[in-house]
């Protein structure tokens, strides 16, 4: 008897666990945090911790929103049928958020963006992310993502300041810049050298 009760407490908390990891990871995740990143996805620190800062400055702001970057179908879990259809997705995830979290649901996917606001009109903030060019790849993704949010609050009259470090793909841009100089300079002086050696 008593080896019966310790394998279905055992049991009891198994099952939950895999349901959550084989159901909606978004929808796990936002039921506390703000935002949701993929698991597996090689988002660039740097475009994280952006998009985490834009969404909580926009939420104290008095503009509640939450966000999930579906960068890959795997993020969907159970719900992949919906990969590339952020609306309709935006939909789902939001009604499953509602009985803890019913207020607006921003989704981000390579195919666009998706908003949700319960049974709120929404014509307004499909407008105003029209104007916002979706990320394909993870990191440019997530970016988008935080002007997302940013064209979002505007429209609702709260400003969300982007931060002054920009964007990991500016970052990058000017990195590669700055060694192409650096190795222009190089083989310039090189042979300058050698003949000056030469002379000498």
């Amino acid at each position: 008897m008593r080896r019966s009760v310790l394998l279905l407490l055992a049991l009891a908390f198994v099952l939950p666990g895999s349901a959550r990891a084989t159901g909606d990871p978004a929808s796990d995740v936002l039921l506390t945090e703000q935002v949701f990143l993929p698991f597996e996805a090689p988002i660039a620190d740097s475009a994280a911790k952006e998009l985490k800062k834009t969404v909580a400055e926009a939420n104290f702001k008095g503009y509640t929103i939450r966000v999930a970057i579906i960068a890959f179908t795997s993020d969907l879990g159970t719900a992949v049928s919906l990969w590339g259809k952020p609306q309709p997705y935006a939909k789902f995830l939001g009604s499953e958020l509602a009985f803890q979290y019913s207020n607006r649901v921003l989704v981000a996917m390579p195919a666009g963006f998706g908003f949700y606001n319960g049974k709120k009109p929404v014509d307004k903030e499909l407008a105003a992310l029209k104007k916002v060019q979706p990320g394909t790849t993870p990191t440019p993704l997530a970016e988008s993502a935080a002007d997302a949010v940013r064209a979002l609050a505007a429209a609702d009259g709260v400003k969300v300041p982007k931060s002054s470090g920009g964007s990991s793909a500016t970052r990058d841009r000017l990195i590669i810049l700055a060694a192409a100089i650096l190795a222009l300079i190089v083989v310039l002086l090189f042979p300058a050298r050698r003949l000056r050696r030469r002379e000498a």
